[in-house]
């Protein structure tokens, strides 16, 4: 039997070395933190963002992002925004990405006509406009957080789906996965627990990227009126409402929530592309420093060396003292047992897989003849 163990861990753990991340990635991660602490810490940084005041006022110390039309301050609008935009955002991917990986999986593993079922569903959903067809849902379904969250993700589930399922074909293949079948593994089993550490990688570097592209997906719908409304802040509803007072010469209404869109989608992809790099980083051990040449050796370590030494040998001694002598097999001795091209295979199950294939073997009379294999192997 194959040592499951063993060979899974040996050949199904890649990952992200994170230190390997360049500085470029990991100045974008310090810069997504701290737009996730602005969002977490929103009510202590900023006044209450439906506090009305003098409306159209331009950046000022009192107002650092000056105010829109009604007269909130758009600096408290972006900040409290960002927790609609992030939720939004970091929802839809997780929501997509369940259930593209439940799609994709079942597709890659599944016969031909469950395959084509799933792909051929999935490409009648991407063959709709994603910006109509969730604008469509939300009209249907009312313009919630919550809807909101599950129509982009509905729109981004086949690209996630097709992702996984170009990854876990990739990996079906491999060695480590016919070990699993041949020991009777259940697929949901192998999937999980071998098959899915080899697809974490590329898939979540393309999710991080899908979190830049719900954010822009999340302002675009409401900008056009189909997204979080109205007085509710998020970057999207205060771009659009900004753009009222954008001719009158109301310049920061739209630059500062369009400005926050920009970094934070750069820095998710700027992330996404350290993590492709760190992916594919070979992970190396930490070894220590050589110690220096001119160092002088230690009488206790070298006097030891000797010891061992010495022991080695007079091990080397005892065990050709003691090793059995083996009679050797006469060249007339007959022949006992013959095989050629033994195979042993389960058609029934197991995808057919060879346990045994082409074996070969002569036991002759007085020999002795030891079969060395993994225990089951047959």
């Amino acid at each position: 039997m194959f040592a499951t163990g063993r060979l899974a861990k040996k050949l199904s753990r890649p990952g992200i070395a994170f230190r390997a991340l360049p500085v470029t990635s990991r100045v974008a991660l310090g810069v997504l933190v701290a737009v996730i602490l602005g969002a977490v810490l929103a009510p202590l940084l900023t006044q209450d963002p439906l506090t009305t005041g003098t409306p159209v006022q331009a950046p000022s110390a009192d107002h650092w992002f000056g105010t829109d039309r009604a007269g909130r301050d758009v600096f408290a609008r972006v900040v409290h925004g960002s927790r609609y935009s992030l939720v939004i955002g970091l929802g839809a991917t997780a929501v997509a990405l369940i259930a593209g990986a439940v799609l994709g999986s079942i597709a890659a593993t599944s016969r031909k006509l469950g395959d084509e079922s799933v792909m051929r569903t999935l490409d009648v959903v991407m063959s709709f406009p994603p910006i109509a067809l969730a604008a469509v849902l939300v009209a249907v379904f009312g313009t919630s957080v919550p809807v909101i969250i599950f129509t982009i993700a509905f729109v981004y589930t086949p690209s996630l789906a097709r992702v996984v399922r170009a990854n876990v074909l990739a990996q079906y293949g491999e060695d480590y996965v016919a070990a699993e079948k041949v020991i009777g593994a259940r697929r949901g089993y192998i999937v999980l627990r071998h098959v899915a550490v080899n697809c974490m990688a590329p898939v979540m570097v393309f999710a991080t990227v899908m979190v830049a592209e719900a954010i822009i997906f999340e302002a675009s719908l409401s900008f056009i009126g189909a997204g979080v409304q109205d007085p509710d802040p998020s970057w999207g509803s205060v771009l659009a409402y900004g753009r009222q007072i954008l001719l009158a010469g109301g310049w920061w209404a739209t630059f500062f929530p369009g400005l926050a869109i920009l970094i934070t989608v750069l820095a998710l992809n700027i992330l996404s592309e350290g993590l492709t790099d760190a992916s594919a980083a070979p992970r190396s051990a930490r070894t220590s420093p050589a110690p220096a040449a001119t160092t002088a050796p230690d009488p206790v370590e070298a006097a030891a060396t000797v010891d061992i030494d010495a022991a080695l040998d007079r091990l080397a001694r005892h065990i050709e003292a003691t090793e059995p002598t083996i009679t050797p097999v006469r060249e007339d001795a007959e022949e006992l047992l013959v095989v050629r091209d033994l195979a042993i295979r389960f058609p029934d199950r197991y995808g057919d897989i060879p346990v045994v294939d082409r074996l070969n073997f002569t036991v002759h009379e007085g020999e002795t003849l030891g079969l060395v294999g993994e225990s089951g192997c047959g």
